[in-house]
């Protein structure tokens, strides 16, 4: 693609830095509570489509919130829903301060409508963005407002948890696992920074925002990511805090969430890349981050047999194809930054062309997984650990990380670990409360075993055990509770 036609496609998208964005938006319907404060110190943002079943959770993890409402501007931007919504929302506007609804008169498709909105009438010193089936720890904006006040910095990361069907996993582990920064340069930060940059467990000053021009682009998948990567390189420097902040909601019957990974999804993404790679200098913060995206379209697009956009080899090639026309040639190796070796393989296949050898791949990756139980792991090679293969053709993939549970003796585990990176701690951690977490004492014994040592009052019901490696990278021990329960 030449530079003229992608100019075009960003235009229509509204990626580049004018006023056609605000042009765009569509009218709406403005509703507040019937107190309402001029100079907030937190603004929140809610986009919201179709999410009546979550939000009384999301608005009263609001309403509660340690910092006070009389510092808070709620900006509820319904895209056009369809369910009850409206009438939800409405009833907190009669008890509660501080909530503005706005109903758009036209669905935008999308959450970067409603941002954007959202960004255009906000009017608090610092703007977070809250999907409307998450919600906040109530001292969340009081702890983000806070930090940011401290360091002076533009824009902070907070520590952030997942709950799929009530259980609750760490997420986004490099945002918080370094404990309290300020003035971090972002070209210091590790590429499992980039993984998600989603809305959840980020602040920014709205002054950052207004100075720059900052929005949501026009299209329905990779315009948090661009929004706020794009933040990122302005602030230059971040605040990142350990405490939890945010709950991200991902419930398996939660019908708000994308489910479609499909062609146009695709597309958006190598779009939002393209934008990315020409909007800003090469650097190492641009590598990690074009390089942590290509490597998720590379599992999606090469890898993945389960997405909207059937896997074959037509897939292949058109996915190969877009990356040449939306990327064109990349001037470093995004591979070095790749955690699987698979993906690894896949990335090679792809600049060799080779399209029927990741074809021939993805047919004995599908089977790892079955191979892996039943074949256990080949030798150790090199001062490296690989999965079995049964044809020499496929080449072989070097293990992350395996730990594995072998032997009890009183409060002491033997702990068996594989692996190709490099080895961190033990951790303990709280079912309930991940952000409940501590080292366990190790000693190694030999080249693949350490000795923990395990709390001998424990409630092996409440905790997880697991083995941190590569900084921010994890991996539960196996068979550990059956040896601990016995």
């Amino acid at each position: 693609m030449n530079s003229t036609e992608l100019q075009e496609e960003f235009s229509y998208h509204n990626f580049l830095n004018n006023e056609k964005w605000k042009l765009n938006l569509p009218t709406y319907e403005k509703i507040s509570s019937e107190l309402v404060f001029d100079t907030p110190k937190v603004s929140v943002i809610i986009a919201n489509y179709n999410n009546a079943p979550y939000l009384e959770r999301m608005l009263d993890s609001l309403v509660n919130q340690t910092i006070g409402l009389e510092k808070l501007q709620l900006l509820f931007i319904d895209d056009k829903s369809t369910d009850n919504s409206a009438e939800i929302v409405e009833k907190y506007l009669q008890k509660y301060s501080s909530i503005e609804f706005y109903q758009l008169k036209e669905n935008t498709g999308g959450a970067h409508g409603p941002r954007n909105v959202g960004i255009l009438n906000a009017r608090g010193d610092y703007l977070v963005f809250l999907d409307a089936d998450d919600w906040y720890d109530e001292n969340a904006l009081q702890y983000m407002s806070e930090s940011l006040e401290n360091s002076g910095d533009d824009m902070g990361f907070f520590g952030l948890v997942q709950s799929i069907n009530g259980k609750l996993t760490l997420k986004s582990k490099a945002y918080f696992f370094d404990g309290n920064k300020k003035e971090r340069d972002i070209q210091e930060l590790s590429s499992a920074f980039y993984e998600w940059l989603g809305p959840q467990g980020i602040m920014v000053k709205r002054s950052l925002i207004e100075k720059y021009n900052l929005h949501f682009p026009s299209q329905r998948v990779g315009d948090d990511v661009t929004f706020f990567y794009e933040a990122m390189r302005f602030s230059k420097k971040i605040t990142q805090g350990e405490r939890l902040t945010t709950y991200l909601n991902r419930d398996d019957n939660n019908v708000s969430l994308s489910k479609t990974v499909n062609r146009d999804f695709m597309i958006s993404w190598l779009r939002a890349l393209s934008y990315i790679n020409q909007t800003f200098p090469d650097d190492i913060s641009k590598e990690k981050f074009l390089a942590r995206r290509l490597e998720w379209l590379v599992y999606n697009f090469g890898l993945r047999r389960d997405v909207g956009y059937k896997f074959s080899l037509k897939r292949i090639i058109d996915f190969k194809m877009n990356i040449d026309r939306y990327l064109g040639k990349i001037n470093f190796d995004p591979a070095i930054y790749f955690r699987t070796g698979a993906r690894k393989i896949v990335w090679k296949y792809l600049l060799l062309e080779d399209y029927r050898g990741v074809v021939r791949f993805n047919r004995w990756h599908s089977l790892r997984h079955i191979m892996k139980k039943y074949l256990g792991i080949m030798r150790r090679e090199e001062n490296q650990y690989f999965y079995p293969v049964l044809n020499s053709k496929i080449p072989k993939i070097a293990i992350n990380m395996r730990a594995i549970a072998v032997n009890r003796v009183e409060n002491h585990v033997m702990i068996q670990i594989y692996t190709n990176g490099i080895f961190n701690h033990f951790e303990i951690r709280n079912k309930l409360q991940p952000f409940d977490r501590s080292k366990l004492s190790t000693k190694k014994v030999s080249l693949t075993e350490y000795r923990v040592d395990i709390p001998l009052e424990i409630d092996i019901e409440m905790y997880d055990f697991w083995v941190i490696y590569n900084n921010y990278q994890e991996q539960k021990i196996e068979r550990i509770e059956k040896l601990l329960s016995k």
